[in-house]
């Protein structure tokens, strides 16, 4: 599966290197997809303010989910299936319920805008990355910010693996830091 600028998603088959499928419907360049647990279904965000979910087998978009402001550049599905968190450069991340595509949650807290989400693997928390140099850790069902981890000189994207936080710079190189400690494990280059 791949987003791009023109506007489309592409599905591909792996083994013959085809475009399979194209997936049409944003007005504006697609920043990201991610891939839901079961497969058959994915989610994009893009520079249209609009996330979209897709039925993969079909091609065929089921949900179109409203409410950011400026781009979505980020999205990442929850465990479960069930909801869907997008990050923007209107500084929010929103959580959404994929069924009745509704935003079920509003988590404000960075002064830039938000370049990357990922969620945690218990489903209860969910890492940003931001312009402003920060990484908050969220939980989702508060909606509250239980951590920000600040050291950087540059914006921060991030993804998140158990209670570490992997965070990739802009210069090309990539730190581990714990969550319980905000303590950097190491740092590749």
């Amino acid at each position: 599966m791949s987003a791009s600028e023109d506007k489309t998603l592409k599905v591909w088959d792996v083994e013959t290197g085809d475009c399979v499928a194209t997936l049409e419907g944003h007005s504006k360049d697609v920043d990201y997809v991610a891939v839901f647990p079961d497969g058959r279904r994915v989610v994009s965000g893009a520079e249209d303010s609009t996330l979209k979910v897709w039925e993969v087998e079909t091609g065929e978009c089921v949900a179109t989910l409203e409410g950011h402001m400026d781009d979505v550049l980020c999205v990442a599905v929850f465990p479960d299936g069930l909801r869907v968190v997008s990050a923007s450069v209107d500084k929010t991340l929103k959580v959404w319920d994929v069924a009745t595509g509704t935003c079920v949650a509003t988590l404000a807290g960075h002064s830039s805008w938000v370049w990357s989400v990922a969620v945690f693997p218990d489903g209860r928390r969910v890492v940003s990355g931001a312009r402003d140099q920060t990484l908050k850790v969220w939980d989702v069902v508060t909606g509250e910010c239980v951590a920000t981890l600040e050291g950087h000189s540059h914006y921060v994207r991030c993804g998140a693996r158990c209670t570490f936080v992997m965070i990739c710079l802009r210069r090309r190189s990539i730190a581990l830091r714990c969550f319980r400690t905000g303590g950097a494990s190491f740092l590749v280059m």
